[in-house]
């Protein structure tokens, strides 16, 4: 029966290798990921916040954040949600 069950789990670790994801893009470098979900959408949105806050506090002008969506298969990427620290800037005043 341990076999069945160390099958199982690599099973379900394939698979969610397998499942489409969101990733978390900072100043050109990816900084979390995420298996493609509501949940996971909704914290890189709040995570995002709080970086471009860091990137103003830090005087960065440059650069931002985005969120884009990648299926494992063709590792093909769409642009999901994005925000610039100028478009930050002039919002959250």
């Amino acid at each position: 029966m341990s076999h069945l069950m160390c099958y199982t789990v690599r099973m379900m670790i394939k698979e969610d290798n397998k499942r489409t994801a969101y990733e978390l893009w900072f100043l050109g470098d990816i900084h979390d990921r995420g298996v493609k979900s509501r949940e996971t959408f909704n914290r890189f949105l709040v995570e995002a916040g709080s970086l471009l806050r860091i990137a103003i506090d830090e005087n960065i002008v440059v650069g931002g954040v985005e969120i884009v969506e990648v299926n494992p298969d063709s590792r093909d990427m769409d642009s999901v949600w994005s925000m610039n620290v100028d478009e930050f800037k002039k919002v959250s005043r």
